[in-house]
């Protein structure tokens, strides 16, 4: 079933929690009373039945709440992001440090309607391929293996969010079972995550459709990048072991995603050679080449579903009106002809500073994602331009000093949202080859060299490069700071930073260089900030206040138990 085509096919049967409101807490809709015993059984009876409730696991995926929360949640507190104009109070406290747990950006309730879905799945499927003869077996563990991965997606939002959450594999079908459960540790959840995947990391399918060596096909790219496919597995896989400190198995998964996606270039080379070139061996989009052909930017974030993408969720408007990316509609207000207009969320203005004139501590001049990424608006204002925009043009043929980017806008936020792409991956290898020891310090740096070449349109070895081993070749600490300063400038906006940043600062045990970094673009209250900052506990939200009142074995993280919290906990 082609994701482009997802409508409500769960039939109104209200499956599990799929149709609760978003207001709804998690506990709550954990104790929704079960299905009438008559639609069960004639429901879970063929193949029909599980596709349908799986294409419903990706659509409330897709839903509002859900894709916003992961965008403010990886970037609201890190530096990448100021308070644009029209902010709402909760918003700007997010942004702000000032976070309480009545603030309904704590709400975790979409993303555990989503994991309710995909237990439903992964409980069914087995059981209805056994009555549905059309329904192989080699169907359904693929099906289990999306719902998996849906559902370990949403768990490592939690757990990066919260720390320790409730976690369960049991899905709500059935009133005799207790769903007020005490959080699970971060660690512990982890663990299962991984568990869980290394079981389907085979089953998942490879192509949902195989793309033509000959000619483009828009429906093989989006079918393959907009539903969970083995490549995307390995890439969240990566990212787990990333956490967990297993740097070879991260560079096992990381590797696994790279050799597909080489061997998918070579069999594709030929309708991909006017866009697609080999940076150190990797096969990438082009920035642009003489202002005709290999812009990265367009293909990636303008039109999606691109060379390099392994999972995104697609939005059309064309299909679906209601259901757009609620976080990147954060970035402008609406456009106008040639210009953007500010939105909720604005970029660290630091960031882009006297570009083209000369560099910043980010971005160097020729970087073209300092210019696609953030557009600069009179002599001050600055906007986030990534995903706001459609195409990018940089005149590459004129002096550097007088670029003068240009820009199509979108009036409309649908733009896709991006999960998983290949230079994510080259840079997840890159810190874990770093974190193995000096004896890979090279292969690391080739691959982040690779993602920066791209970047200042440089091709040949030593044609424009900005970066050079030997700056960073005898010291660990500069080649750490190295692969988080490129995963900064490559991934600037894309729900990254601030996980990025705390996945640092648990490997080290020191929250110092966090409270620096993200207090940079405070303009009252530094100190105090970093002060909050200080304590591990701060490094994540509180639980919603509503989560306490219905779960009991629910405790508020210390860093947010006021006093009437702990009220809310003896109750």
């Amino acid at each position: 079933m082609n994701i482009k085509n997802i409508k409500y096919y769960l039939l109104g049967l209200g499956i599990g929690c799929g149709f609760v409101a978003t207001t709804v807490s998690c506990s709550d809709y954990l104790d929704l009373k079960p299905l009438n015993d008559v639609v069960l059984e004639n429901y879970w009876t063929k193949k029909s039945d599980v596709t349908s409730v799986l294409m419903g696991c990706y659509e409330s995926l897709y839903s509002e709440d859900c894709v916003t929360r992961m965008g403010l949640w990886g970037e609201a507190r890190s530096d990448n992001m100021v308070i644009g104009v029209s902010t709402s109070q909760e918003l700007e406290q997010l942004v702000k440090e000032d976070i309480l747990p009545s603030n309904s950006y704590c709400n975790w309730a979409s993303f555990y309607q989503t994991i309710n879905r995909c237990n439903i799945v992964i409980h069914y499927a087995p059981q209805v391929q056994e009555l549905d003869p059309n329904y192989t077996l080699t169907e359904m563990k693929a099906n289990v293996a999306e719902a998996t991965f849906i559902r370990s997606l949403c768990y490592f939002y939690l757990i990066r969010t919260f720390r320790d959450v409730p976690f369960t594999r049991e899905p709500s079908i059935d009133d005799t079972q207790n769903y007020q459960i005490p959080a699970t540790g971060f660690d512990t959840i982890l663990g299962y995550l991984i568990e869980d995947l290394e079981a389907v990391k085979g089953d998942a399918q490879l192509y949902f459709r195989k793309p033509n060596p000959d000619k483009m096909q828009e429906s093989a790219e989006r079918d393959n990048t907009a539903r969970v496919t083995k490549p995307a597995v390995y890439a969240l896989l990566a990212d787990l072991y990333l956490w967990q400190g297993n740097w070879d198995k991260c560079v096992e998964c990381c590797n696994y995603v790279i050799d597909f996606k080489q061997n998918e270039f070579e069999n594709l080379k030929r309708r991909l050679q006017n866009d697609v070139y080999l940076f150190n061996d990797i096969p990438l989009l082009m920035e642009q080449v003489n202002n005709t052909s290999g812009n990265a930017y367009n293909a990636i974030f303008g039109e999606g579903n691109s060379f390099e993408s392994l999972f995104e969720l697609t939005f059309d408007q064309t299909l679906n009106t209601d259901n757009r990316n609620g976080f990147v509609g954060n970035f402008y207000a609406n456009t106008s002809g040639n210009q953007l207009s500010n939105g909720r969320l604005a970029p660290f203005d630091e960031f882009y500073g006297d570009l083209p004139l000369k560099s910043t501590d980010l971005f160097n001049a020729g970087d073209c994602r300092a210019y696609e990424s953030i557009y600069q608006a009179g002599t001050t204002q600055y906007y986030i331009a990534k995903y706001a925009a459609t195409r990018v043009s940089i005149n590459s043929s004129a002096s550097q000093s007088s670029w003068k980017p240009t820009y199509s806008w979108r009036s409309t936020n649908y733009a896709h949202w991006i999960i998983y792409r290949l230079t994510d991956v080259m840079l997840m290898k890159a810190e874990a080859l770093i974190e193995q020891g000096n004896n890979n310090f090279e292969d690391a740096f080739a691959l982040i060299n690779a993602v920066s070449k791209r970047a200042v349109n440089s091709f040949a070895p030593g044609s424009g490069e900005v970066l050079k081993y030997a700056d960073y070749k005898d010291s660990k600490e500069d080649m750490e700071k190295l692969v988080m300063d490129e995963r900064h400038r490559e991934l600037l906006f894309e729900g990254k930073r601030w996980y990025d940043l705390l996945r640092v600062a648990r490997r080290t045990g020191n929250t110092k260089d966090l409270a620096t970094t993200v207090t940079k673009k405070q303009l009252t209250n530094v100190s105090g900030i970093q002060i909050k900052l200080a304590n591990p506990n701060a490094l994540y939200l509180p639980y919603y206040r509503n989560e306490l009142k219905v779960n009991p074995y629910l405790k508020q993280n210390p860093a947010y138990n006021t006093g009437d919290d702990a009220d809310l906990e003896k109750n």
